[in-house]
């Protein structure tokens, strides 16, 4: 049974509400007020279950005329209908309640049928209404939806034969990103300027409608002036109206030609221009043209023939090798996919893979090359060829359509292959759709033992932020990337701040697109791991790819990849795992569980334990720490570890027994994680992964905040750096040598030898400071050529004015710079935490005045 809609009974007189209510209660559910303010308190409640409301004009309080008045400028309250009922019949009475919005007027005393039928008919009508509106307007934006523009499109084409049209659409660039950051509010508010600003466009003669989401059209009669300067202070204008600085709008247009042709195909068109421009800075609209529409039959006939080239196997797998530029050895390949078609030959994968990609058939694409490659590695393998790695590629279609751990498992499987020997591509672009889904998924992947690259970066989409988040065992540089950078003077590009933040987040970084010599040379400067491109091989076919590892194997280029115990099967570095245990049958256990992941070390006692610390620090991925190695020796390791600065990104596990007070002491003394025995193989390996995807992501947060602290041209601290470190001082650091230090002459340098040279000046000074101050000291640069340093637990103000004197004849005698003095000030003024750090400062720049006014190179303490 339906449930009974609500009319909302507005009447003072307490006789005439119950005649209503008797009248309405057989067919509706009542909800009564005695007058118009009464009525907007149950508005406020009921607002989206109240079908009608009949309402008196003559109450007290809040007369009907003032009730109306309010409820028709609110718009959540004006859809709904109001009838009004009087005592009076004059025409006069009947306009003034319609003039105020009322839909209808009924007078008493009333008359059952008449009633019901006014009120039925309303609701009826008013329903209707809104079930039109919302099929002909869009919510959000107010403008037609898509269907109903395209009506409107038809119907003004047909009443105006002569009047040539023009079809707009737009799109913003990056939408969903606006999304992400802004949030969905501000997502809202763009479209809606888009609406408002498409509007004034298309001018009283035209109409617009939102096609979907961010995407807009517009019929407007020919004969405007299209330019990218039009277009662009349009889109200008929507960014100033939405705060948005960041909205790149493309605009498409079609000139209506083919009269016929339905409405949608031609926004299909228009969009088509929109596609075209996609991406490319400086261009703002594109008009729909004869090789655009050749591009979109050619789009189609390759969709129609894309399920048939699968079956007729017109698809092949072509390799590229890949080498490790230390040693030049081949170290891996990628697999990239080819389409040979019988009619148009060979086809570009940039025509056809984005096409894939955007219909979904790339996931049955991607399986055939999986299979593929682990077919033809399992032939290699048994010819004799070393067991490389192979690279394929995994498109955000197959992370989110498919069970993908699953389907790659038991491909490995049914081939016998580790799989760690199947390197998973993933496109940069895929690490901005849904970061939580992936991230579960590599992590699932990664735990099995494949290998996880995050392909193209630097292709557009990269940020640190998504570096850090991702687990990924290896950065591969885009090709477009590489080839601007090599390009470029070594010190005006970034390719040697990428190389070093993979180093410090513990990833191999590989360089595609490879053509000359000169790019191979940068990329070893840089210190680059591996590389590929034209300048070593091109991709090519299976048969003929085994060929050219008959020819590397005769050159020695294969065969080493495996020949160290600590090397994986990838080529790459197997990662170290240390045991620290004085049960041998425990560390027999612990090797069985981690054969394929990990090159397993073990120490039964704390001298070797320290030693193996040392002699693998830098490869060394977790060490699992007996408790009991001997009396308080776990911690003797730990407490090593943690006080050295080469060692102390290593995790920590400790084992023991299940006691809660060792473990507590484990956790207080820097262990990651404390795994009590005995312990399951499966428990084991899971606390590990969580250790080391834990320790990973600590770090990587770590690096990013130590690269947001420095000085990038001296290492020293920089301004924020400073004030990181100052504000984190405190009495047991008591009594400090503040230090403030200043070249002398620096202008004169930079002007007679070049600022060049006045860098190099800067750069001395600071790695003078830098090798006569302890580690546990604070050296940071201001700006320019000032440097503070503090010394901590200086013994006295004599020992603290030798230390700086030292540091200042120590630069003054060295020879930065032929036949130019090179001399530094220094102000100096112990602080034992009474006062202010901000005073002492003042203190400091002071005694620096007194310094650099007696003469160059002197240093003064206050």
């Amino acid at each position: 049974m339906l449930e009974r809609k609500y009319i909302l009974v507005v009447e003072d007189n307490e006789i005439n509400r119950a005649t209503l209510c008797g009248l309405l209660a057989s067919q509706y559910q009542i909800l009564e007020a005695e007058n118009g303010q009464e009525a907007l308190d149950i508005l406020k409640e009921k607002k989206n279950d109240i079908s009608l409301i009949l309402l008196d004009i003559t109450m007290p309080v809040m007369d009907g005329y003032t009730f109306l008045s309010i409820v028709k400028k609110d718009s959540d309250l004006s859809t709904i209908p109001v009838i009004v009922t009087t005592q009076s019949d004059s025409d006069a009475d009947e306009v003034a309640a319609l003039t105020h919005g009322a839909e209808d007027f009924v007078t008493k005393p009333y008359k059952a049928e008449i009633l019901l039928n006014r009120v039925s008919s309303t609701i009826r009508f008013r329903e209707t209404a809104a079930m039109i509106n919302q099929f002909q307007y869009d919510r959000l934006t107010g403008l037609y939806s898509k269907t109903f523009f395209c009506q409107r499109t038809k119907e003004l084409l047909t009443r105006y034969p002569k009047q040539d049209f023009d079809i707009i659409c737009s799109d913003v660039e990056n939408f969903k990103l606006i999304n992400d950051v802004l949030g969905n509010k501000a997502g809202d508010d763009l479209l809606c300027e888009i609406a408002d600003c498409c509007r004034v466009y298309a001018g009283t003669n035209g109409i617009c409608g939102r096609l979907n989401s961010d995407r807009f059209v517009s019929l407007v009669e020919r004969g405007r002036t299209y330019s990218d300067e039009v277009f662009l202070d349009l889109s200008k204008k929507i960014s100033i109206l939405s705060n948005n600085k960041s909205v790149d709008i493309k605009w498409g247009i079609y000139a209506i030609e083919e009269r016929y042709l339905p409405v949608e195909q031609m926004c299909d068109r228009a969009m088509l221009a929109v596609q075209s421009i996609k991406g490319k800075y400086g261009c703002y609209y594109a008009i729909y043209n004869n090789s655009l529409r050749d591009r979109l039959l050619r789009q189609q006939a390759i969709i129609d023939s894309m399920e048939f080239a699968l079956k007729d196997g017109q698809f092949q797998v072509y390799f590229q090798p890949k080498y490790r530029i230390r040693d030049d050895q081949m170290a891996g390949a990628e697999a990239l996919v080819r389409w040979t078609h019988p009619k148009w030959g060979m086809l570009s994968p940039a025509e056809f893979i984005p096409l894939f990609e955007k219909n979904g058939f790339i996931t049955k694409l991607d399986q055939f090359v999986w299979e593929a490659v682990c077919r033809t590695m399992k032939v290699w393998e048994k010819r004799g060829y070393s067991d490389f790695p192979v690279s394929v590629n995994v498109s955000r279609a197959d992370i989110y359509s498919v069970d993908i751990a699953a389907l790659l498992i038991s491909i490995v499987q049914k081939y016998e292959l580790a799989p760690e020997r199947l390197h998973l591509e993933i496109t940069e672009s895929a690490y901005t759709e849904n970061s939580i889904q992936l991230i579960e998924v590599l992590n699932c992947l990664r735990e099995f033992g494949f290998i996880i690259e995050m392909d193209d970066f630097g292709s557009g989409y990269s940020s640190l932020n998504m570096l850090n988040q991702m687990p990924i065992d290896i950065l591969k540089l885009d090709m477009k990337f590489i080839q601007s950078e090599t390009a470029k003077p070594l010190e005006h590009g970034i390719l040697q701040f990428v190389i070093d933040l993979a180093r410090r987040m513990h990833l191999s970084v590989v360089a595609e697109g490879v053509e000359t010599r000169e790019q191979l040379d940068r990329l070893t400067e840089v210190d680059c791991d591996y590389v590929q491109g034209y300048y070593f091989a091109r991709p090519m076919p299976s048969a003929d790819f085994e060929q050219f590892l008959e020819k590397e194997k005769l050159r020695g280029k294969l065969g080493e990849i495996t020949s160290s115990n600590n090397v994986n099967r990838s080529g790459y570095h197997k990662q170290v795992l240390l045991i620290a245990d004085e049960d041998e049958q425990y560390i027999e256990q612990v090797r069985e569980i981690f054969p394929a992941r990990f090159h397993v070390i073990a120490a039964t006692d704390v001298n070797a334990a320290l030693n193996l610390v040392t002699e693998y620090n830098d490869r060394i991925t977790l060490v699992l720490l007996s408790q009991s190695l001997s009396k308080d020796g776990a911690f003797a390791v730990l407490e090593l570890i943690r006080q050295d600065r080469d060692l102390w990104k290593i995790p920590v596990i400790i084992t023991g027994p299940a006691d809660r007070d060792i473990e507590k002491k484990a956790l207080e003394a820097g262990a990651v994680d404390y795994a009590a025995k005995p312990h399951w193989p499966e428990s084991l390996t899971k606390r590990v992964a969580h250790a080391i995807r834990l320790h990973t992501s600590r770090m990587r947060e770590e690096i990013l905040r130590e690269e947001a602290f420095r000085d990038p041209m001296t290492g020293a601290l920089n301004r924020r750096g400073w004030q990181a470190a100052a504000g984190a001082l405190h009495k047991g650091d008591a009594p400090m040598a503040v230090c403030f230090f200043d070249l002398d002459n620096l202008k004169k340098i930079n002007d007679i030898c070049g600022h060049g040279e006045g860098d190099r000046l800067i750069i001395e000074f600071s790695k003078v400071i830098q090798e006569n101050i302890r580690d546990t000291d604070i050296v940071a640069r201001l700006g320019g050529d000032e440097f503070m340093v503090v010394m901590k637990r200086m013994q006295s103000p004599e020992i603290a004015l030798k230390k700086c004197q030292e540091i200042c004849n120590t630069f003054r005698e060295a020879p930065i710079i032929e036949k130019m003095p090179a001399t530094a000030s220094a102000g100096i003024v112990m602080w034992n935490t009474e006062c202010s750090l901000e005073d002492i400062i003042e203190q400091v720049d002071t005694a620096l005045y007194h310094a650099k006014t007696t003469h160059d190179g002197q240093c003064v303490i206050l």
